[in-house]
């Protein structure tokens, strides 16, 4: 088995819409050795996503690796939990005086890849995504249920099968584009595979418009740089920083493309 698994993974990229509608994107790709096949790149209805990636998981889990990459976020900061929880002590004495910076709005991870790439991401609890964190919440938590060795990352060991929070946004952060991968990544998603995908020009030619699915494909892609087992492809960052470990155990962590 161990032998088999070695260099045949699969990807999925998941860019998570609300409770209902098309709106969310989804892309599967199968890795053997060094290439990249595209399985699938769709908007998928809220109704047939949880099959879809079910299906996908149980077909592959035998011979193949398999991490997903979840533009969504997995927890909520830790003081919106406690009020939530009805367990709000404190809470006024913890807010800062900048908005940026308020512990109930934004988690320790989100001013990391703020200070680290400057480009913040939007609050779980204070925008839009509160919906789609609880949809991916929702259904990572059955999957971790259904299939034995399923982690969530960093709350999880890593295993056989690994879903992470990422942010495709970061291709259009300052930092990301004056590094080298920026234009690794521009050619891995100029391949004929991808070519009749809309939305990639958002990113590379500063179009106005994206697309679900882009960012579906680009999650899909960034966490091939978990496992690391294909050369063109940029390493994710793999290692919380130290002082964040404890914290990530609680709020979640964003795996970020590896500047260093």
């Amino acid at each position: 088995m161990k032998k088999e698994l070695k260099n045949k993974e699969i990807s999925i990229g998941w860019d998570v819409g609300g409770w209902s509608g098309k709106n969310h994107g989804l892309c599967i790709l199968e890795i053997i050795d060094d290439e990249i096949k595209l399985l699938m790149a769709t908007n998928v209805n809220i109704y047939h996503l949880k099959e879809k990636i079910e299906t996908t998981i149980h077909d592959y889990q035998d011979s193949h690796s398999i991490t997903l990459g979840i533009d969504a976020p997995l927890q909520f900061p830790q003081l919106f939990k406690e009020i939530i929880n009805h367990n709000p002590i404190n809470i006024f004495s913890s807010i800062k005086s900048k908005h940026m910076e308020n512990p109930i709005a934004w988690r320790a991870t989100d001013l990391y890849i703020k200070n680290y790439f400057g480009k913040t991401p939007l609050s779980a609890s204070f925008s839009f995504l509160t919906s789609n964190a609880t949809v991916a919440i929702s259904l990572i938590g059955e999957l971790r249920s259904k299939f034995e060795n399923f982690s969530v990352l960093p709350f999880d060991e890593h295993n056989h099968i690994n879903a992470v929070e990422v942010y495709p946004g970061l291709l259009k952060s300052i930092n990301l584009r004056k590094h080298s991968i920026f234009h690794d990544f521009k050619k891995i998603l100029d391949r004929k595979i991808f070519q009749g995908i809309k939305g990639f020009d958002y990113y590379f030619r500063d179009s106005k418009e994206k697309t679900d699915v882009a960012d579906a494909v680009i999650c899909a892609i960034f966490v091939l740089g978990l496992n690391r087992k294909i050369k063109s492809i940029p390493g994710i960052k793999s290692e919380i920083p130290q002082r964040f470990i404890e914290i990530s155990q609680e709020e979640g962590w964003i795996y970020h493309p590896d500047l260093a």
